[in-house]
């Protein structure tokens, strides 16, 4: 028997007994009525204590009653409803509908088991991802893909020293290596964010973001300028054919009380999110990078605690429903609004890849890349 068929039987068990107890009450008070004489019985005012006896209990059932009702109510709405709408969605993923996110507004503790349902589907979900990028790395030539992937990854930087928590994902659209990458960069003041979307995807494209991360990582290491940056990246891809780039760096320094440089090179709008929740858009201060070169203008703002910073690859973006609809800037502010509790990078991360994700029916055509950055309080 189910929680709620036991909880409908009680309820009417209960229903049932308060009902027959005002009625008990009732025939024997009319038995006592008929055995006394009338002369006595308004000699000790048994009609007036009755009927006080009588309003009082009825009083009493209509409060039972009353309170059966709310809580009922209170059960349904806040404990068996939560439950049936995480069952129908675990339901879903169990069928093959893996991109469905699991998450229920209310009570916390319901709440917080779904989470941990949708923590563990986004764990089966990107150990699918890696299934199908090995299987189908296997047909690009497993040496040089697992060797130009491992140079395309992040470096494992720890930038906790410098009160800063950076996570990101990068996910090719076929196979196992992607146009896409981010990275951290040590600089001489502190570090660098770069994300760098190329046309296209799979090795082509993975060759020539090997070539842009080479010359941005030893630009920024060497401490140039953002602008700089952009400047020899275009010089190095004069001799590219066809391909082309865009990228956004951030030039955070250690010192909290200096400005953040940002650079846009034709890169979809960064946001900026403050303490306050104001967003701000990021947008591009130059042309995409293609070897024609460009002027790209650095811009500053200051990056306080307690503020973060996210951006997004266009294969994001413009991944579309069944409806034709594009996720969009407006899907990525949502989800980053619908998380502003959520503490760490990687947990913001994953929540705004699952919500692009959950109706998304061209997920798989271009390559996704999202990187978050908070800056810890403290």
């Amino acid at each position: 028997m189910t929680l709620r068929r036991r909880l409908q039987f009680f309820i009417a068990i209960f229903a049932v007994t308060i009902l027959g107890a005002a009625v008990w009450e009732r025939l024997a008070y009319i038995k006592a009525r008929e055995e006394i004489s009338e002369t006595i019985a308004r000699d000790i005012r048994l009609d007036e204590v009755a009927d006080q006896l009588s309003s009082a209990l009825s009083i009493s059932i209509f409060l039972s009653l009353t309170l059966l009702a709310l809580g009922w109510i209170f059960l349904e709405r806040w404990l068996l409803a939560p439950l049936d709408e995480m069952r129908t969605e675990l339901r879903l993923v169990a069928s093959g509908t893996i991109n469905q996110v699991i998450e229920v507004a209310n009570p916390p503790e319901i709440k917080l088991a779904a989470a941990d349902a949708e923590s563990m589907r986004q764990n089966l979900v990107a150990q699918i991802d890696i299934a199908r990028a090995a299987w189908q790395g296997l047909e690009q030539n497993a040496p040089l893909v697992t060797s130009m992937r491992k140079a395309l990854s992040q470096t494992l930087i720890d930038t906790s020293v410098a009160g800063l928590d950076i996570a990101g994902q990068t996910l090719p659209a076929s196979g196992a290596i992607a146009g896409d990458w981010w990275d951290v960069i040590r600089t001489p003041q502190g570090y660098a964010v770069a994300i760098v979307d190329v046309t296209g995807h799979g090795p082509e494209a993975g060759v020539v973001g090997l070539q842009i991360k080479a010359i941005m990582t030893a630009a920024l290491s060497a401490g140039f300028s953002p602008a700089a940056v952009m400047e020899r990246v275009s010089a190095g891809l004069t001799d590219v054919d066809a391909l082309l780039a865009t990228a956004a760096i951030l030039d955070i320094p250690n010192d909290e009380s200096l400005p953040i440089k940002w650079v846009n090179a034709g890169h979809p709008a960064g946001y900026w999110i403050d303490s306050n929740y104001l967003i701000t858009a990021l947008n591009p201060t130059g042309p995409m990078l293609g070897g024609f070169g460009g002027d790209w203008i650095s811009q500053e703002f200051f990056f306080a605690p307690d503020n973060r910073i996210v951006l997004a690859s266009d294969g994001l973006i413009e991944t579309q429903d069944d409806k034709g609809e594009e996720f969009g800037t407006q899907g990525l502010i949502t989800s980053v609004v619908s998380g502003h509790q959520v503490e760490s990078s990687s947990e913001l991360t994953n929540l705004i890849v699952s919500a692009a994700r959950q109706d998304s029916v061209t997920w798989h055509r271009d390559d996704v890349s999202v990187v978050v950055i908070t800056r810890r309080l403290g």
